[in-house]
């Protein structure tokens, strides 16, 4: 069985099992997926933007869904507007020119240096923290709640790797290691939160297959109790 295959299996089995929507954020999808992309309403988007989606990203798209069901408040979609005046395309074009730009981390990253505080610890500026440089070559998958979003790379060398952008909590920007995975989706107070330099991100196939498996092993012990 393909990795498509098994996780359509996985997704359906957690449909089906889990009715009253207990695992976070499935309220706000209800397992229901976004139509799939065609070849050629992705190929528009990659021309339009200079960029080529990594093959489990665009294999998901093609055979699952441009978003919906998954991890956090759910998976966000590929916008595939066609414009018909050119000068909001531009503009559109211009804002998201930084797609093709290239992820500039291979390791986790937090400088609060960069954030500037009045006497009384008061931030006053704090644009050079929140810099998009920091975030170019990414596209948003999913927002986890509490200003913490997960993004997939598309350029360099970690393109197809998913990355953590926390910085509204003074977190900075990490790796979705297994250990994020399991600090955010597991209630234990050990871990509160992962070391982020040590463990590796994950791909996309296996970031959305692990929410899969703790999402089914978290019904299928309420359904025990």
């Amino acid at each position: 069985m393909n990795k498509v295959l098994q996780l359509q299996k996985k997704l359906t089995q957690l449909a089906i099992l889990e009715a009253t929507f207990e695992v976070f954020g499935s309220e706000s999808h209800q397992y229901q997926l976004k139509p799939c992309l065609s070849n050629k309403e992705i190929q528009v988007f990659e021309s339009r933007y200079n960029i080529t989606l990594p093959s489990e990203y665009k294999n998901f798209l093609l055979e699952i869904g441009n978003g919906g069901a998954g991890t956090g408040y759910g998976l966000s979609g590929l916008s595939v507007i066609e414009f018909e005046d050119i000068i909001i395309e531009k503009l559109y074009q211009e804002k998201y020119k930084i797609l093709s730009k290239p992820f500039p981390l291979i390791k986790g990253w937090n400088n609060l240096d960069l954030i500037v505080k009045n006497n009384t610890g008061f931030v006053i500026n704090n644009d050079a923290y929140f810099d998009d440089k920091f975030i170019q070559g990414t596209l948003t998958m999913t927002n986890y709640g509490c200003g913490i979003y997960g993004m997939l790379v598309i350029t360099g060398d970690q393109s197809g790797k998913i990355w953590i952008d926390d910085r509204t909590n003074d977190n900075g920007i990490y790796p979705a290691s297994l250990s994020f995975c399991h600090a955010f989706h597991d209630t234990d107070p050990d871990d509160l939160y992962p070391n982020n330099d040590e463990e590796q991100p994950l791909s996309f196939y296996d970031w959305y297959e692990d929410w899969l498996k703790r999402s089914l092993h978290q019904i299928r012990q309420s359904l025990e109790t």
